[in-house]
């Protein structure tokens, strides 16, 4: 008589918007990965009680001062909401340094719920965030200044050509500016790890942008960008090692930061996916 063989276990079929490894093959495995990291972080922020809190509360503050001033700013109820509206607007890139010390938590707090192993938040200074801001306008704008100036000479030496060119221009700018909402997203997922080095060496590769223009008569350009991109050593060099996983990512966070309060609504959702996306790629990381 045999003895009963047992059945194979059932495995639940791998999902994205779950918390698990980088997908082992690249191309659009990975892209699809990326991309489905907001939702992912999303879904967890929802689901985690003390991560909603977390979440919640810049929300509230921020809307809670800008219905404030349309209180105060209007006497009927469609002036009140306009006014709310374009302080809203016109005061969207203001969470992001005055809640930074907020979303650094979220971003520490996320590990564990992501599995990933525990670690403690990252705590830049309030000018440090400031002139990090600067920094980031100074290098989006460099990048589109010279489509701009190029578009103009277009235009005026040879008309038939610009409509095509304009094409051309709109998507040479979405990507620059695609580049540096994924190196933003990613800066606001780090995390200390108490038993690495404190401050340990960025390795001394330039940007692919650095080396764009290391030519004999711009190496004082080339240096100045360098400068200027050095606290984001780390994102770009992960950007540079997975294009694919940095497109995905990246259109996945601009679709749902694209409306000044959607884009603070749902902020700690691209946190908490750029802790995701951090965790996964130091695990794939071939051991230094």
């Amino acid at each position: 008589m045999t003895a009963p063989t047992s059945a194979p276990p059932v495995l639940a079929p791998r999902t994205w918007f779950a918390p698990g490894p980088l997908p082992t093959r690249r191309g659009l495995p990975l892209f699809g990965w990326g991309l489905a990291q907001p939702l992912l972080g999303l879904r967890v922020v929802v689901r985690e009680p003390a991560l909603l809190r977390a979440a919640a509360m810049p929300v509230l503050l921020f809307a809670g001062f800008c219905l404030l001033v349309a209180l105060g700013a209007e006497d009927d109820a469609g002036g009140r909401l306009d006014v709310f509206l374009a302080t809203l607007v016109t005061l969207a890139p203001a969470p992001v340094l005055l809640f930074g010390k907020t979303y650094r938590r979220l971003a520490a707090a996320a590990r564990v719920p992501l599995g990933l192993s525990p670690r403690t938040a990252e705590m830049p200074k309030l000018r440090t965030a400031i002139a990090d801001a600067i920094r980031q306008a100074i290098l989006l704008g460099v990048g589109l200044v010279p489509v701009w100036l190029a578009f103009q000479l277009v235009q005026e030496f040879w008309p038939d050509a610009a409509p095509g060119f304009e094409w051309l221009a709109w998507a040479i700018a979405g990507f620059w500016a695609l580049h540096w909402i994924v190196v933003e997203a990613l800066d606001n997922g780090h995390t200390v790890d108490p038993a690495a080095p404190a401050d340990p060496a960025a390795p001394a590769v330039d940007p692919w942008f650095v080396r764009l223009w290391q030519v004999p008569l711009l190496r004082k350009f080339s240096g100045l960008l360098r400068r200027l991109s050095r606290p984001w050593r780390r994102e770009l060099q992960l950007v540079a090692r997975h294009p694919e996983l940095a497109l995905g990512f990246g259109l996945g966070v601009a679709a749902i930061i694209a409306v000044p309060f959607a884009a603070l609504v749902f902020r700690p959702a691209a946190v908490v996916a750029a802790v995701h996306v951090l965790g996964r790629v130091d695990e794939a990381a071939p051991p230094a």
